[in-house]
């Protein structure tokens, strides 16, 4: 933290931990301080010129975006500044509700992170709030249309208030309570107000030598009131959610044993549970509490020399029966959201007890912490429950959540239960309902399972024979079965590292007698991984799709989900397996897909998704043993089949060998570089196939290869960043079980594109994508190709730009000015991550040489074949624009990545963007219903990006509207343009002149 404030200037509130681990972290720290000045000079000009409507709101959002790429990188006195400058743009009198909402989402981003600024650092009002929420609550104009509310804008200001409510001062509960007390008269409406009003304004966070000034001062006279009524009063949850906010923030410091049996009694009741055999109701209506308001409240009050554990234990065991299987009734739902809540929040306790660093906050008391007893007893009153649960319809997903925070606490006692149930289910094939669950149960606990070596050190013992067990559930005839089986093959595969070390026992002489058994097992690892790919490749054979009824182009949802769980399960196995053992399974996976050829609709994409993953993995290796095999079988095909090009359906075997190309190059670019002669030259062969089909693959691998070489992306995800193949006297993989990934030592290995790889792009973009613009370029009336070689052609075209999209640069062209402001309306760029590499065509900038050419074409089309509906999609979609593992923190990073370069490009809207806009509006009026949908989408998404770009239109919209000439399918239906009006009111604040049109200029539409 030194260091950071020496290199920064300042000590930062809270910056993004993901950065740091960025290919061009180094450029980070001095682009982020000018832009952070920038935006703070910008915000101060806004309000000074008072200009808050359009420049205030546009640099409000550019604090956004910074606060998304950077985190909280500004000092604690920028900080509090900040949330004063928005809070008093919130409770600025009179301001548009679309304001107030985006500047209250900024003010909550500010707030969230409590533990940054203290109450001596940070004292806001509570009285401005108070009045906004009353204008917008109990506004008199809403219910009769004179006033319009942006939508879910009373939840964020409740929000708002929830994180405002730790910095009001010391003297604003006594100010509250002279405000509203008045209102509190249980026979009218106006309690309802008061105690809502109580609820979230009242603060119950004050330090202890504050209480008296606090919850002091209304506890006993609430409590009495809650205890009088006990016929459910509609204001009662509010009581409720009040006295569970403050349990939760003064714990050891309020004695709850006098007021127990009274609120778990009522707390059951509020339930509404039958009693009995004839299923008598207690409770007089339907009205129950809010669980989480009920449990955190509870789980507050434990601890200490508190019973309130033992009306726990009482309440489990009175709810224990409503659990079983056989009591499918109403009161499942509740229920379940209990059976999740206590173990999640009895946990955040504990975290908050003994792990969360220490901040301004008031701690809990010493005498009043959880014990070791306290946690065990807890433990035990919630596993009957829970195992009971777990096979009901419903419960299985409940009771897996639940097993994971109690096997965190007590693993020695959650996961030998489970474990009993686990293996007669697995060996038994006639009760696949009580597998799935038990799975979904194991999948669970597997981390706190391996992790405990202290606690529960026998849990390890089980993996391989878990493991061995669960292969049988890779079944094609039952779908569940196999989902939850590959959820628990890829949750072991990825905590574990799949290396033989039973010859560690004769090197190491440091082993344990029970690390010597646990080495001797992993000698199995080998023949799991190559049955596994056995029942796989079963998988594949029966799913290949031999008769197809209805849309044979896309996978129907279980084959969808199939695909993902079978790849994902597939690259977590490969990943983590040392190189003997992925050497075996990759000439398995040779075999198989160089021995057989199945249909290319299922069958080959799932055979297809394990040569990428093999490629994602140890890509050189995969490379080297299939692309050449592929290539030259295409190649073969090709040249022995003279007519294959005009062929319309090609055989399987061709189709093939080219889908297994196509996602073989998911891999790293530079390993592709020694075959790029022989890429080039089948993509080139491939791409003008008359073969829908066939286009379709070889414009997919079109797109992956210029990915591959044009991406940033991390090479590795194993659950550590070293070698599994070191020597056994340097490393033992046992001993890395369920590690965790380190974010300061995360050792992330990133693919960034190189020179060659980028002259390879270049290479291809002039072979493919130039002689398909000069085609394109060419039709005209008297110069037309048929419909299918120009849906070709421009397939050809799109796949160029989503390959390279990410490298190719944005037109320079005239600024085109949306909106007077008095500031300018600039985003920043983050060119830490731009790249002076650049993908071009000859030169030229790709974007502005396709636009110079789409252009043309789609004005002629919607003269003269406007029906082309498939062109037309393809022209418009070229317009469209912690203690983790390893692998998820990998996965974390890469996500940070993607969102800079989302942020990289210069966004300004140009001369270009207009014309763009008009042709998409264009078609977006065609007589043609599909097309209409799909550029209206479009239409929408750019309205969404490009703030105020829809002022452009507004002029041909109104002209619409008015004209009494317009064709109906221009004008479509009077919903349709009532839909369009509110999105053109709602994507940004300033309204358009749009509303001008009146009732009697729209009554030629008819009905």
């Amino acid at each position: 933290m030194e260091n950071r404030q020496t290199n920064l200037g300042f000590a930062p509130q809270k910056e993004s931990v993901y950065n740091k681990l960025l290919p061009y972290a180094d450029k980070i720290d001095e682009e982020s301080l000018k832009i952070f000045a920038e935006i703070k000079e910008k915000l101060a000009l806004s309000v000074a010129l008072r200009d808050v409507k359009i420049s205030g709101s546009h640099w409000v959002g550019q604090l956004t975006r910074y606060i998304k790429l950077y985190g909280m990188k500004f000092s604690k006195e920028d900080h509090v500044l900040l949330i004063k400058y928005l809070f008093e743009l919130v409770v600025m009198p009179d301001l548009e509700l679309s304001l107030v909402q985006k500047f209250a989402h900024q003010l909550i981003l500010l707030l969230k992170k409590k533990f940054l600024l203290s109450r001596e650092d940070l004292k806001l009002p509570w009285k401005p709030l108070y009045k906004l929420v009353e204008s917008v609550a109990y506004s008199p104009y809403e219910n009769h249309g004179l006033q319009l509310f942006p939508p879910n804008v009373e939840s964020v200001l409740k929000s708002l208030i929830t994180h405002c409510r730790t910095y009001f001062t010391s003297e604003s509960t006594q100010e509250m309570l002279d405000e509203w007390r008045p209102l509190l008269c249980p026979f009218d409406v106006t309690n309802i107000k008061a105690l809502h009003y109580f609820e979230f304004f009242l603060p119950t966070s004050l330090p202890p030598p504050l209480h008296d000034k606090g919850f002091k001062l209304w506890f006993q006279e609430f409590w009495n009131m809650w205890d009088s009524y006990h016929n459910s009063p509609t204001w009662e949850s509010s009581l409720v959610n009040l006295f569970a906010r403050l349990a939760h923030d003064t714990i050891g410091y309020i004695d709850w044993s006098p007021y127990l049996l009274k609120i778990f009694n009522r707390f059951l009741r509020s339930l509404n549970l039958p009693v009995g055999t004839q299923s008598v109701q207690v409770g007089r209506s339907t009205h129950t509490y809010d669980i989480n308001s009920i449990v955190l409240w509870i789980v507050s009050m434990l601890g200490g020399k508190s019973k309130a554990q033992d009306h726990v234990d009482e309440l489990f065991k009175i709810l224990q029966t409503f659990y079983h299987p056989s009591n499918l009734r109403r009161w499942n739902i509740k229920l379940s959201g209990l059976l999740m809540s206590f173990p999640k929040l009895f946990v955040r306790r504990l975290h908050r007890e003994r792990y969360e660093k220490p901040s301004w906050e008031t701690p809990i008391p010493d005498s009043h912490k959880l014990s070791e007893d306290d946690i065990t007893r807890f433990v035990e009153s919630m596993k009957p429950v829970i195992f009971v649960s777990m096979f009901s319809r419903f419960g299985s997903q409940d009771s897996a959540v639940a097993l994971r925070h109690l096997s965190n606490m007590r693993p020695e006692l959650v996961v030998p239960v489970l474990l009993e149930h686990m293996y007669p289910a697995m060996e038994n094939l006639t009760e696949p309902h009580r597998l799935i669950a038990c799975m979904n149960c194991i999948v669970a606990v597997a981390r706190p399972m391996l992790r405990s070596v202290k606690w529960y050190p026998e849990g390890r013992s089980h993996v391989l024979g878990l493991l061995n067990l669960s292969l049988p559930g890779i079944d094609p005839n039952d779908f569940k079965k196999c989902l939850v089986t590959f959820q628990m093959i890829s949750t072991f595969a990825s905590l574990v590292p799949i290396v033989d070390c039973s010859d560690a026992v004769h090197v190491r002489d440091d082993l344990s007698e029970y690390e010597k058994e646990l080495c001797s097992a992993t000698a199995q690892f080998e023949e799991f991984v190559l049955v596994f790919l056995d029942r796989i490749f079963a998988l594949i054979e029966n799913s290949a799709q031999e008769h197809v009824h209805g849309n044979i182009t896309k996978l129907n949802p279980e084959q969808s989900m199939l695909e993902v769980g079978l790849a994902s399960t597939f690259t977590s196995v490969l990943q983590q397996c040392s190189n003997p053992i992925f050497e075996a399974a990759l000439n398995r996976l040779h075999v198989f897909v160089t021995g057989r050829v199945y249909e290319t609709r299922v069958g080959g994409r799932f055979a297809a998704n394990l040569c990428r993953a093999a490629a994602k993995v140890k890509p050189e290796a995969t490379i080297n043993k299939f692309l050449p095999h592929f290539c030259s079988n295409i190649k073969h095909h090709i040249e022995t089949h003279e007519d294959i090009i005009k062929e319309e359906h090609l055989d399987d075997s061709f189709l093939w060998n080219l889908i297994m190309l196509s996602q073989v190059v998911h891999c790293n670019g530079k390993v592709l570089l020694p075959h790029k002669d022989q890429l080039l030259e089948v993509i080139t062969m491939t791409l003008h196939l008359k073969c829908i089909q066939g286009y379709e693959l070889a414009g997919q691998l079109l797109r992956f290869t210029l990915r591959a070489l044009t991406l940033h992306y991390p090479l590795d995800y194993k659950n550590i960043s070293e070698s599994f193949d070191r020597p056994f006297e340097e490393y033992l993989a046992i001993r890395d079980w369920a590690k965790p990934g380190d974010i300061d030592d995360l050792g992330m290995v990133w693919h960034e594109p190189s020179s060659e790889e980028i002259n390879f792009a270049n290479e291809i973009m002039s072979n493919v994508l130039g002689p398909e613009l000069s085609v394109v370029k060419s039709l005209s009336d008297d110069n037309q190709i048929d419909r299918e070689e120009l849906l070709q052609r421009l397939t050809v075209i799109l796949e160029c730009l989503l390959g390279a999209g990410s490298l190719l640069p944005v037109w320079k062209d005239t600024s085109y000015k949306l909106i007077d402001s008095q500031l300018p309306l600039s985003r920043f760029k983050c060119f830490s991550s731009s790249y002076s590499l650049e993908v071009t065509l000859n030169g030229n900038n790709v974007r502005e040489a396709v636009i110079a050419v789409i252009r043309p074409l789609l004005s002629h089309m919607m003269k003269s074949c406007e029906d082309d509906t498939k062109s037309v999609f393809r022209l418009l979609s070229m317009r469209g624009k912690k203690q983790h593992i390893r692998a998820l923190l990998v996965d974390r990073v890469q996500l940070q990545h993607e969102l800079w370069m989302l942020n990289s490009n210069d966004e300004s809207f140009t001369e270009k963007h207009k014309s763009l806009l008009f042709d998409i509006f264009t078609v977006s009026i065609s007589r043609y219903g599909e097309v209409r949908k799909k550029a209206q989408s479009i239409l929408f998404q750019c309205f969404h990006n490009m703030p105020y770009s829809y002022r452009c239109i507004i002029p041909n919209v109104v002209h619409n509207l008015t004209d009494q000439n317009t064709p109906e399918h221009q004008f479509k239906t009077p919903e349709d343009c009532i839909k369009a009006s509110q999105a053109l009111l709602q994507s940004t604040v300033p309204k358009p002149s749009i509303s001008s049109v009146s009732a009697d200029d729209l009554n030629h539409t008819g009905d």
